[in-house]
């Protein structure tokens, strides 16, 4: 069985660090699942999910030892278009995704650069937008959006893309009680789908949500 995301004795350890961020980690998170990654602050939860999607040490130097795998195989050894078609990340500060003039063009510009068919974009964009709740919102700049909007529309972005697995770094700790509340129900909508999701959360009130935890 190909796990959707399999740690195998992973750490690791940035350039000038003399011991890595995190001890060996063993792990392995079935398709369907959600997981809280947890931990204290510098525990490497957000660096784990960068080498997920193999940012790390594809684009961010460090060091590692050991395994991870995106469905049995190393991320970092994936081509870009394999990466975004298997594993999407809403990262906590939703301005560092979005680039485009309108909801509507932010969520095609995935779609766009693996060159989609024009139709199925555009059936794609309105299924991820309908599904956050932003449809109506497709010709507004993100500039004018709220808070909690923006990181819907980030998230409508990544789910056109159709990942196989989801994570989510913190995406919900900047948003107040209104956008965390609707992002947690569209978040319950995936779920319910059989959605895949790894989610970096410190709140406990939102402990319940998840299948199971892995702490670091």
């Amino acid at each position: 069985m190909n796990y959707a995301l399999e740690a195998r004795g992973f750490t690791l350890t940035y350039p000038g660090m003399e011991k890595p961020v995190f001890p060996p980690l063993n792990f392995a998170i079935e398709p369907g699942e959600t997981v809280a990654l947890r931990g204290e602050s510098g525990a490497g939860k957000s660096s784990l999910l960068l080498c997920a999607c193999g940012l790390i040490p594809g684009s961010v130097e460090a060091e590692t030892t050991g395994e991870i795998l995106l469905f049995g195989r190393p991320p970092e050894k994936l081509t870009r278009a394999d990466v975004v078609e298997n594993v999407g990340m809403v990262f906590q500060n939703p301005e560092t995704q979005l680039f485009c003039g309108t909801a509507e063009l932010e969520t095609a510009f995935g779609l766009e650069n693996l060159c989609v068919h024009r139709d199925e974009m555009r059936l794609r964009v309105r299924e991820a937008l309908e599904m956050v709740g932003l449809w109506e919102r497709r010709g507004d700049a993100p500039a004018v959006l709220s808070g909690g909007q923006k990181q819907l529309l980030a998230l409508a972005a990544v789910l056109a893309l159709g990942p196989k697995l989801l994570l989510l770094d913190e995406a919900l700790s900047q948003l107040d009680g209104q956008g965390c509340a609707r992002m947690m129900e569209v978040l319950g909508e995936l779920k319910k789908t059989g959605q895949t999701m790894v989610i970096v959360d410190h709140d406990d009130a939102r402990r319940g949500f998840a299948d199971r935890e892995i702490w670091l």
